[in-house]
């Protein structure tokens, strides 16, 4: 009885779009969308490397941060 319903619940998953079957427009948008991402996250560490992400502390005007 276990494997019945096991298959069952399976069966509807690979019927209800669970399973592997993606089109090649799908594909294309997910790997524009990774490259996105990626490209931003290259910026971040780039400021990240050579330290642009903080402030200055060669001037008297602090900008206030935690307000």
């Amino acid at each position: 009885m276990k494997k019945l319903i096991l298959l069952l619940v399976a069966l509807a998953a690979m019927l209800s779009g669970c399973g592997l079957v993606d089109t090649q427009a799908d594909r294309h948008r997910r790997f524009r969308q990774m490259s996105n991402l990626h490209a931003r996250m290259i910026v971040d560490e780039w400021d990240y490397i050579w330290l642009c992400d903080h402030s200055s502390n060669m001037t008297q005007w602090h900008p206030r941060v935690g307000i």
